[in-house]
């Protein structure tokens, strides 16, 4: 089961993809009312029907709160609260989100003992879609939602987030490549600290499009569009 959101492929229109996101009929024709469509089309046929879920509400409040916290570490227990419903049911949700590609998680990375009891980090698979629920503001936090699109985009074995003394950075990909996403900002003494200390085979500060052709290049090959939307599979 499940549906992919399409992204559009041409990064060169970085501050435009920031904006309108990827799915191509809204990028051609950038219509609110389509896209809430295609939203509520994956909501409510492929989750709230498809699982037989009575509480409605609670599934469109929990989908507003990831596309809020969109680049962020979101904990299971906080959203249960915030929602009044189970710590149980607020996993069963994330998981239906993103069986329907709604949402990607990255865990922290780690022990198997510290990726269980760590937060896992949030992102949209479309940035319109994000826009759509909290409008075009904290242009970091899209931008590195955006990163984190083009690495999915390149099917890496393995994302994660790097979490030590306190301290985050944002991506380690394939356990070799550490990423740090900061939208024409440096990093701060201890962010540099952890940065530098951490063991890993390349590093990168990303800092605005001009070094994503660096990232880019760890993958070597082009990267693979990501299936339509479309029916179950």
């Amino acid at each position: 089961m499940g549906r992919r959101i399409q992204p559009h492929r041409d990064y060169s229109q970085d501050l435009k993809y920031l904006r309108t996101g990827g799915i191509p009929a809204y990028v051609l024709n950038p219509e609110r009312q389509y896209l809430q469509t295609v939203i509520d089309d994956i909501i409510f046929k492929d989750i709230i029907a498809y699982h037989n879920i009575k509480n409605n509400q609670a599934i469109k409040d929990f989908f507003l709160l990831l596309m809020e916290r969109a680049g962020k570490q979101v904990s299971i227990n906080k959203v249960a609260n915030i929602l009044k419903i189970s710590p149980d049911s607020a996993k069963r949700y994330l998981g239906f989100f993103e069986e329907t590609y709604l949402v990607y998680t990255v865990q922290r990375y780690g022990t198997t003992n510290e990726q269980l009891l760590s937060p896992q980090k949030i992102y949209a698979a479309d940035l319109g879609i994000r826009q759509l629920y909290t409008g075009f503001r904290d242009i970091g936090s899209i931008f590195e939602n955006y990163i984190f699109l083009v690495i999915q985009n390149r099917n890496p074995q393995l994302v994660n987030y790097v979490y030590e003394n306190g301290i985050e950075i944002d991506f380690i990909i394939d356990k070799r490549f550490m990423v740090e996403v900061k939208y024409y900002r440096t990093l701060n003494e201890k962010q540099e600290r952890v940065f530098k200390e951490f063991k890993a085979q390349q590093k990168l500060i990303l800092q605005g499009r001009e070094e994503i052709a660096e990232l880019e290049s760890y993958f070597g090959e082009p990267p693979p569009l990501f299936p339509t939307p479309g029916g179950k599979s």
